[in-house]
């Protein structure tokens, strides 16, 4: 499998699809399995071409004001009416292009998020999962396509997590998940260091961040377990261990479903593309 096929796990392949198709006014029905094939379909493609400062400078400022409200619906529509994205000419080569636009882009979209309160930790994981996906990708249209997935993934975290920053029980909550993630969490247990009864927590929860509090326990797992793949030669039954799940066929499961890879698989896609 071809790293051009990774994800991050914040946004689902429907998500991804659906703001295509809209920012396509439409698009073919069929099942687009892949997402060097999204690309083949997408209008959003960024053109070199000499423009000012100020041009590139005002739709990049489109750009970070949806994501720093968290308006992944009004960021959509603000793309839609201003196609293509404006860059500057640094590079004859199209993949060096891409992938100087993608970061200088990144930087743009990360301090709109930390503007919208999202914290700068998350936001550099954020944006750096794309730009490791362009600098390893040799697909130089996936590359400039990466540009909507990951202002949409930015907009959406400052639109549930950062929400949660004026809420203190979710606010607690979320700490005390990232920080006990490899214990075996429940809701009880958080709900007990939050002060609340287990149905405030998750009621609360779900009210302030717009995600239920077991998805954000199982999407956080997900992300870290995906780390340790990518950064350690840990054995997976190690990483289920240190990540929290009961088994590593557990692990398994819902990795497979939250990235449509095995854990196995994701870690050999990086071996088979060297």
């Amino acid at each position: 499998m071809s790293t051009d096929q990774g994800m991050p796990s914040l946004l689902t392949t429907q998500e991804i699809l659906d703001a295509i198709r809209y920012v396509n006014e439409g698009g073919e029905d069929e099942d687009l399995s892949q997402i060097v094939t999204y690309s083949k379909h997408m209008v959003f493609i960024a053109v070199n071409t000499h423009v000012s400062s100020r041009e590139i400078a005002e739709q990049y400022e489109g750009f970070g004001s949806f994501i720093s409200m968290g308006d992944v619906d009004g960021l959509l529509r603000f793309i839609r009416t201003n196609m293509p994205l404006m860059e500057i000419r640094t590079s004859e080569d199209p993949l060096l292009q891409g992938r100087t636009a993608i970061a200088f882009l990144a930087s743009t979209c990360a301090q709109a998020a930390r503007n919208g309160g999202l914290p700068v930790s998350r936001c550099y994981a954020i944006t750096q999962d794309y730009i490791k996906l362009a600098n390893e990708s040799v697909n130089e249209e996936l590359v400039h396509f990466l540009m909507l997935p990951m202002m949409l993934e930015l907009a959406k975290a400052v639109a549930t997590e950062a929400r949660a920053y004026s809420h203190p029980i979710s606010h607690h909550a979320m700490i005390y998940v990232r920080s006990h993630l490899g214990e075996a969490l429940d809701g009880d247990s958080v709900a007990e260091a939050c002060g609340v009864s287990r149905k405030t927590l998750c009621t609360r929860f779900k009210q302030e961040t717009g995600e239920t509090f077991a998805s954000y326990v199982r999407r956080l797992r997900v992300e870290r377990v995906r780390r340790l793949l990518d950064t350690t030669d840990l054995e997976i039954s190690q990483i289920a261990y240190h990540t929290g799940f009961s088994s590593q066929s557990h692990l398994q499961t819902v990795f497979k479903q939250a990235t449509g890879f095995t854990p196995r698989e994701w870690r050999l896609r990086e071996i088979n593309e060297i």
